[in-house]
């Protein structure tokens, strides 16, 4: 080979060697890590070793492909220790794996409320009403009780489930199937599952003061932790503000850093500097019992509304509202309150930083919730659209006077489309307001919206609020005989469905729509109603998909709801052409006794 084809070679294996160290991005725009696996690990690894980054920040993404690589080299070190015989995984190791599981799953529970979905469906049993259709209950059972009722699951792979994501997230090889380490692994996941059905049921069962035994948390003796890594380390004299810096980083991780993310996190890191303000800004460690009991009480105290009280902290807060006598924030936002700081104790609890999430060991979350249920029961209010409300708002200028334009904000025809697409489609706000064009689309004879259906029709800056979220819902007649699809075809094809609607700093296309909306209701149609301006159609949707006998899980996959059953409803889709069928029984705003609304001007 000459000197010159050697320097071919060596510059072509040298572009090789940096194109599997650089990030690689996603269709969706978020980076990974891949690497080929060499042939003698792949029976271990697979042929490619692939870890999500979790962000779509090139920068970012670079920080960490750095770190997800450190760990990739541990985890084939690793496997080729395990193809030579060597013991990689020891009993203690499989224990705290398994035990660390478990806190995660019982954080990510108290944080979520979603017990159902941990449980298994048993007995289903229905109402007959007259008149109604059927009400179906299904009774949810913990491990212990399917396998006494006989029922056939698969728990072993299930476990195996478990066991693979952990320790995919600690670049530790699964023992060989068949092995007494891979028995000893799936046994430990199994117990664990089992006590996690069991906590899921007492929560859902109502007990919130009970607290389950974890496992303390200790290092590993193997991977990137042999040895008692510093990060293992207890930290001592924590602040609030640091634990809930390590909980935003797990949550970005965990569900994505997205604009969604974001807005919880600020609002969360909002409460955490409410509570530094009313107690004091003491070490996590330090939060009591008692502690959690006196900053209830000043919760409670706070104004929730009043001229002049912007920009002010919380103590100031207080006794603005004592000097002046405003009235003070309800049981749910106190609970609310109470949940967030819950959040990040149980973060705490969970990486060892803490023996016991005060919020919850102390009873005092479910004293808050138990004081909402009760005050939400005083003085419940309508939270839908009653037809005479509905009445004056479709009767109103948008809808009877040719060529209205709003005095303040040109949203062009978003303010003609969009509360009708709210009404016909019990869609959020921002999901109808960051539509693209290409979102309206056909499948056969029916017209349909698109929310993201997949993941890769997400965009880094458009986003829905769960998984269950994206879906189709078909149009309407109504909206079709209006015009819609001649709307639809007299914008930009490759842009916004609403294009005078802009985002604002955080992302949110439909926030200054639903400002402005609230106004119109209020200046102009001079509309006096419990319902939220724009959320008041989703509510009102369900009102009236179930005095048409729509069934609820149609309505739920239309509105975007994840149901009742949350287990069973798992299972299977449910097919477009049902969802298409039934929405045409929805009411018709001209039933509500209205004259022809006139179509908005071009």
């Amino acid at each position: 080979m000459t000197s010159s084809t050697s320097r071919i070679a060596a510059r072509k294996s040298a572009r090789r060697r940096l194109s599997m160290a650089l990030p690689f991005a996603s269709k969706t725009g978020i980076y990974q890590l891949r690497r080929k696996v060499p042939k003698a690990l792949r029976p271990v690894l697979g042929r490619e070793y692939k870890r999500s980054l979790k962000t779509r920040d090139p920068a970012e993404a670079k920080r960490r492909h750095a770190e997800e690589w450190e760990k990739s080299e541990q985890a084939f070190a690793l496997a080729q220790a395990q193809l030579a015989g060597a013991d990689v995984l020891s009993e203690k190791d499989i224990q705290q794996l398994a035990a660390r599981w478990l806190r995660n799953e019982v954080e990510r529970l108290e944080r979520d409320g979603e017990f159902e979905q941990e449980l298994f469906p048993g007995i289903q049993w229905g109402y007959d009403r007259p008149g109604q259709p059927t009400e179906w209950n299904t009774e949810h059972l913990t491990v212990r009780e399917a396998i006494a009722q006989a029922h056939e699951w698969d728990w072993d792979g299930i476990a195996s489930g478990h066991a693979t994501a952990v320790l995919r997230e600690h670049g530790i090889p699964m023992p060989t199937e068949g092995s007494a380490k891979h028995s000893s692994l799936i046994r430990a996941f199994r117990v664990q599952h089992e006590r996690l059905t069991e906590i899921a049921a007492a929560r859902m069962g109502g007990d919130w003061v009970s607290q389950p035994k974890l496992a303390p948390h200790t290092p590993l003796t193997v991977g990137r932790e042999a040895g008692g890594a510093p990060a293992e380390q207890k930290p001592e004299g924590m602040s609030l503000l640091s634990l809930f810096d390590l909980y935003a980083t797990k949550k970005r991780l965990d569900d994505g850093d997205n604009r969604v993310t974001q807005k919880t996190l600020a609002s969360y890191r909002a409460l955490m500097d409410r509570f530094v303000d009313l107690c004091g800004n003491m070490s996590v460690d330090q939060i009591s019992r008692l502690t959690v009991n006196a900053y209830r009480e000043q919760l409670a105290k706070l104004p929730s509304k009043g001229e002049g009280t912007r920009g002010l902290r919380a103590t100031e807060l207080i006794a603005k509202a004592d000097a002046e006598g405003l009235p003070r924030i309800s049981a749910a936002t106190v609970r609310n309150n109470l949940r967030a700081l819950s959040a990040v104790l149980s973060h705490g609890l969970s990486i060892g930083v803490l023996t016991e999430n005060a919020v919850l060991a102390g009873g005092a979350s479910k004293g808050a919730a138990k004081a909402a249920s009760k005050q939400a029961a005083a003085s419940r209010k309508r939270r839908d659209y009653n037809r005479q409300e509905l009445r004056t708002i479709f009767t109103s200028p948008i809808y009877s006077t040719a060529g209205w334009t709003s005095p303040r904000t040109d949203f062009g025809q978003a303010w003609y489309w969009m509360p009708l697409l709210l009404y016909y489609t019990g869609a959020r706000r921002e999901e109808l307001a960051q539509l693209h064009v290409a979102d309206v689309q056909r499948e056969g004879p029916h017209v349909y919206l698109s929310i993201l259906e997949t993941e890769d029709g997400e965009d880094g800056v458009r986003s829905v609020k769960t998984a269950g979220s994206r879906r189709r819902i078909p149009l309407h007649p109504d909206l079709l005989d209006r015009g819609f699809l001649d709307y639809v075809e007299s914008v930009p094809q490759a842009g916004q469905l609403f294009p005078k609607l802009t985002a604002n700093k955080a992302g949110y296309y439909g926030a200054n729509f639903g400002k402005r909306w609230a106004s119109y209701l209020t200046d102009v149609v001079k509309l006096s109603a419990p319902a939220t301006p724009a959320h008041g159609f989703r509510h009102t949707f369900k009102t009236l998909c179930r005095e048409v006998g729509i069934a609820e899980d149609v309505m739920d996959a239309i509105a975007g709801h994840a149901g009742g059953n949350a287990v069973g409803r798992g299972y299977g889709s449910m097919p477009f052409a049902r969802l298409a069928q039934e929405i045409v029984k929805f009411p018709t705003i001209a039933s509500l006794v209205l004259p022809a609304p006139s179509k908005p001007a071009d």
